[in-house]
């Protein structure tokens, strides 16, 4: 998979299956741009990683009912299920040790 930009429309059925990364972030947020490159190379170390981007200024009621109040958050999904979550910029180790936990399970 790529990496894919998601909205009030699709969101949900973007994170119903297998392991997703789900990248909540705002258009003028510095470190969420940093954060973005971050996964820019995961991704392309991982090419089957599924990974959604939700604009939170453009889709503030997803942001809402998934209780995202800064960003960027990150959410791991497993099978549609939160399993992991993190507030603000995770380094590229991190975030491949949470994959590792979960992706292959």
């Amino acid at each position: 998979m790529a990496i894919q930009t998601a909205d009030k429309n699709n969101f949900k059925d973007l994170i119903r299956e297998d392991f997703v990364i789900a990248d909540f972030y705002g258009a003028t947020c510095v470190p969420c741009k940093l954060f973005s490159r971050i996964l820019e190379d995961i991704a392309a170390e991982i090419p089957f990683l599924n990974i959604v981007k939700l604009n939170t200024t453009e889709n503030p009621e997803i942001a809402e009912e998934y209780g995202i109040t800064a960003v960027p958050t990150i959410h791991f999904y497993k099978d549609g299920q939160l399993v992991d979550s993190h507030v603000g910029v995770m380094q590229p180790q991190p975030v491949k040790d949470v994959i590792a936990q979960y992706m292959y399970t």
